[in-house]
């Protein structure tokens, strides 16, 4: 893809087709503000809740990180909401806590407390996990310290040599 930084893979979940597609780099940034335009729009999408998943890839093409998005987009394809599960109140405090030059423990929980349900809000739905597997680029290369087994053990992938709980 031309203008795809050469480590990043980003999954758009479309519902009607049933299937994890991979999203241009440039309609990505569009969607996602960035633009000169300032213009969230993802074009030819339906009104509903979108899932997204940036695959960020290792040096060899490994799986390296994946962070999810989960997006509520209006009949004409723009962006109406994003998704944290937090109330306006703590996400203040999740931002504040963000830069504190010295936290306390207590605050340090907390954080960890409000970004674990932001991250768990952002999930794709179960329903999508035959196709991803099949979808997401670089799974079986993957390192056993790399960061994307948080997101792969949320969705029920298991290191190698180890049992779900």
């Amino acid at each position: 893809m031309n203008g795809t930084p050469e480590n990043t893979v980003i999954l758009h979940w479309d519902e009607c087709r049933a299937t994890w597609d991979q999203l241009a780099w440039r309609d990505w940034v569009r969607f996602r503000r960035s633009d000169e335009g300032g213009h969230s729009l993802l074009v030819g999408a339906e009104a509903g809740d979108h899932y997204f998943l940036v695959c960020v890839l290792g040096d060899r093409g490994e799986l390296a990180n994946v962070i999810p998005h989960r997006y509520l987009l209006s009949a004409n394809g723009r962006l109406v909401h994003d998704f944290d599960g937090l109330g306006q109140s703590e996400r203040e405090e999740y931002y504040s806590i963000q830069v504190l030059p010295s936290p306390t423990i207590e605050d340090s929980e907390r954080y960890e407390e409000l970004g674990a349900r932001g991250f768990a809000i952002n999930l794709p739905p179960p329903y999508t996990m035959y196709h991803l597997r099949r979808a997401i680029p670089g799974l079986a290369g993957v390192q056993p310290s790399a960061a994307c087994w948080h997101f792969l053990s949320a969705i029920g992938i298991c290191r190698s040599g180890t049992r779900a709980n």
